[in-house]
């Protein structure tokens, strides 16, 4: 099946799976859970399905919920030209799903049907965290495929977008950098997204409550050794204009740098609140796309205009121009955004817990030693140093008088940046000693 788009080239083809109630903190939803619903599930295109929203809603009432053994369907949470999503319960463990099932009429397309398997294929192939987790398929009565997926729960990356428009760059980083790993992890394994946009990114929570981004929707999945039947003919463009290279305009190979680009559009989207090459007809915005000037995020707000190089360099008409991949995108976002943020190296750590007279003992010790203090407090000390400037005989023997009179004391390897601050794991004292401490305990790799 082709990818069909509007004339304006508005982002409308969201990913597949997602009910979103607002999430605590800096990612609410824009709007109610209905409707935000049929945004985040695989719209894929306008056609005569899309109608206004209270038309489907009483479509999702009316919609009688199909059967497919093992599961307890709830009701559908959402439809687009390419299929429907059910929410839904797994019999065996009542774990919550959601079904993504294609419409009937599709089934007799050989596009479409390559498509639901390119999919299936794409996400079984992968295994990241940040990537959305496909559970099981099948083909149901009627000769309909589906697709059973994790139930995400979070606000869609385009939802925070329209309510909050421009993201500050430590948020954007915080967002990126799962992606771009993510990204990374595809392309290594043979396959190209080529839809990456702001409406197949779910902010969802991890078991902890962190930030989980999750791409979504690999329905348009270029494998690099796929064979057999394409999804793309001389006649069509398979994507959505506003989150298209131009190689792919063109319909010219794609590779990890069609993602690249995609990564560009995001970032600048996410910076400046608006699409980098929006707010002009679809015709129009493909041939800025390859012949315009490159956009600028800082020429949009108040930004680092540092900024600019690494986002122009991603929107590269020539991929050969790109950055190779999706990592080293980041590493030169990071370099602009954070710049004095140094190197994570392997460190040996020394923690003191003490009352203050003898916190006072710990400082001269470290003096000696030549270690940075990373915390202080009244009764307790931090301090890191690069293991081959560190003489640990003399340091030990040095701690074994000290610990007669600490709380306790624990000397061990972690990893850390060292700059104008310490930053990093050797400041989380249980990631690397056992606690509470009681005397001195020292890693036996020192």
């Amino acid at each position: 099946m082709e990818q069909r788009v509007d004339a304006r080239g508005h982002d409308d083809a969201p990913g597949p799976v997602v009910v979103p109630p607002s999430l605590p903190g800096r990612y609410p939803t824009a709007m109610p859970a209905l409707s935000t619903a049929f945004r985040a599930v695989n719209a894929h295109g306008r056609n005569s399905r899309d109608r206004a929203t209270d038309d489907n809603e009483g479509l999702l009432e009316t919609s009688p919920p199909p059967e497919i053994p093992g599961f307890q369907i709830e009701r559908m949470i959402g439809e687009g030209g390419f299929g429907q999503v059910w929410r839904a319960f797994r019999v065996s463990d009542r774990e919550m799903v959601a079904i993504k099932i294609l419409h009937l009429e599709l089934v007799r397309s050989t596009d479409a049907m390559t498509r639901f398997q390119r999919e299936l294929e794409a996400i079984q192939r992968l295994r990241h965290q940040n990537v959305v987790r496909a559970l099981d398929h099948g083909t149901i009565a009627d000769g309909r495929p589906y697709l059973v997926l994790e139930f995400l729960e979070g606000p869609s990356l385009r939802d925070v977008l329209i309510e909050r428009g421009a993201l500050p760059p430590h948020e954007m980083m915080e967002i990126l950098q799962p992606l771009c790993d993510a990204l990374a992890v595809a392309h290594d394994a043979g396959l190209v997204h080529r839809d990456v946009k702001p409406s197949n990114v779910i902010l969802a929570r991890d078991d902890q409550g962190r930030l989980r981004p999750v791409l979504l929707d690999f329905g348009l999945v270029k494998l690099v050794d796929q064979v057999g039947p394409g999804l793309t003919s001389s006649r069509s463009m398979l994507g959505t204009p506003a989150a298209m290279a131009p190689e792919q305009m063109r319909g010219q190979p794609v590779d990890s740098r069609t993602d690249v680009y995609a990564l560009g559009l995001l970032v600048y989207h996410m910076l400046t609140g608006q699409p980098a090459f929006g707010g002009a007809p679809g015709v129009v915005q493909s041939y800025l796309q390859v012949h315009g000037a490159r956009p600028r995020p800082s020429s949009k707000v108040d930004i680092d205009p540092a900024i600019d190089e690494p986002v122009g360099r991603a929107l590269a008409p020539d991929p050969a121009a790109r950055f190779e991949g999706t990592r080293a995108f980041y590493d030169a976002l990071r370099a602009v955004i954070f710049p004095s943020e140094e190197a994570v190296v392997d460190v040996i750590v020394l923690y003191v817990e003490a009352d203050p007279e003898v916190i006072e003992l710990a400082k001269g010790l470290i003096t000696r030693a030549r270690m940075i203090v990373a915390l202080a407090a009244s009764d307790s000390i931090l301090a890191v140093s690069s293991r081959d400037e560190l003489d640990t005989s003399a340091l030990r023997r040095e701690l074994d008088d000290l610990s007669r009179a600490a709380k306790g004391i624990a000397l061990g390897m972690s990893r850390a940046s060292i700059g104008h601050v310490v930053s990093g794991d050797a400041l989380d004292v249980e990631s690397w000693a056992p606690y509470p401490l009681q005397g001195l305990w020292v890693d036996d790799s020192i």
